[in-house]
């Protein structure tokens, strides 16, 4: 059941995210656009306010990842890509899941002795 909840809740982030990212491009080159707002204090407040919040994110992935080599990947993607890799990495992290899994186990790394 949670599986289930998890993939329509990370599937409708990624899927309402891209269309979010490609009207805006239609709409507006993302460069110029930072260009124009980096110097409104707003502006900047919230970048950052998002940067914390995917770096909160990150910290949460590598206690989930065991390797660093899949570990840098993700973060280049975060940085990159914000809440389309958090998506991405939700669905991953979802299909991984046993089909009876609870929420615990989609937030806890099993530990193997």
């Amino acid at each position: 059941m949670i599986r289930n909840v998890l993939f329509a809740f990370f599937g409708l982030m990624l899927i309402s995210m891209l269309i979010l990212c490609f009207y805006a491009g239609s709409k507006q080159n993302m460069l110029s656009y930072f260009g124009e707002e980096f110097s409104n204090p707003w502006f900047v407040a919230t970048l950052m306010d998002c940067y914390w919040g995917l770096f909160i994110f990150y910290g949460w992935l590598v206690y989930q990842e065991k390797s660093w080599l899949s570990r840098i990947p993700w973060l280049v993607a975060i940085c990159s890509l914000g809440m389309i890799a958090v998506s991405c990495y939700g669905l991953m992290r979802t299909y991984r899941l046993e089909k009876d899994a609870c929420f615990e186990d989609f937030l806890i790394r099993k530990r193997i002795n």
